[in-house]
């Protein structure tokens, strides 16, 4: 498993823009993509939670030293809406998949509180939007005053658009189920018709390669997925290796 160090080196190192300019390592999109990465490598492994909130800003009006954080998009909205972290009371988390059309945070986590931190789940849990960049679910031990407690604001539930994503995504696994190489021209015109059935018009799909500019490969996959910028990030797959969908 890649450490945080060599995951920074290895998308420092990438271009996911080949012919344009270079993508800039700091940037939000590099921090997404790298935040991405690193939950895709650590699904189901317990870390130490160490919230990363965005810059804080100063509340007009109040006095000096006073703070409020940005959550999601700020009405209790993820802005990744495909995963979701279960934070256990000594602040270690479990990184899940997560479905918002067929599943429910609470829920989810609930369900595999015992495996994930070795005890029963509590009474009560929480679901929140953490201030980190990507505006995770993270769901917490206690009441709605965990949120606060966390720099975060309650969850709502999900957008109209990340509901029809949902849907995309299944329809696309669901699509492609047992193949073990699709070519790149055949996902680019299958996730195209999903786009428009699911009114998903604003998304794009977009080739993941390193900065030396290899052709596409014979097979193609989906590498991740950038709801803020609405993109669908394709990247080689290795014929004959089951295909996993993000």
């Amino acid at each position: 498993m890649l450490s945080d160090d060599e995951l920074d080196r290895m998308l420092r190192n990438s271009d996911p823009n080949p012919g344009g300019p270079a993508t800039d390592p700091d940037s939000p999109t590099a921090t997404r993509i790298l935040a991405r990465v690193r939950r895709s490598v650590r699904r189901r492994r317990r870390r130490i939670l160490t919230l990363a909130p965005v810059v804080a800003l100063t509340v007009a009006g109040a006095t000096a030293g006073t703070y409020a954080w940005v959550a999601g998009d700020g009405e209790g909205h993820t802005l990744d809406s495909t995963g979701l972290m279960c934070v256990g009371s000594d602040g270690s988390d479990a990184v899940l998949n997560f479905d918002p059309a067929t599943q429910n945070p609470v829920g989810l986590c609930r369900q595999g509180w015992q495996e994930f931190f070795g005890v029963a789940a509590p009474g009560t849990l929480t679901a929140c939007v953490d201030s980190s960049q990507q505006g995770s679910i993270a769901v917490y031990a206690g009441g709605r005053d965990q949120c606060a407690s966390h720099r975060a604001d309650p969850y709502v539930g999900p957008t109209r658009e990340q509901l029809d994503f949902a849907h995309f995504r299944t329809d696309i696994r669901a699509h492609f189920a047992g193949r073990t190489c699709v070519p790149y021209s055949e996902l680019r015109k299958v996730v195209g018709e999903l786009f428009v059935k699911h009114d998903l018009t604003k998304w794009t799909t977009r080739h993941f390669q390193t900065a030396d500019k290899e052709p596409e490969g014979p097979c193609a996959e989906v590498t991740y997925y950038d709801e803020p910028e609405r993109t669908v990030w394709l990247g080689d797959h290795k014929d004959g290796d089951s295909i996993h969908w993000p």
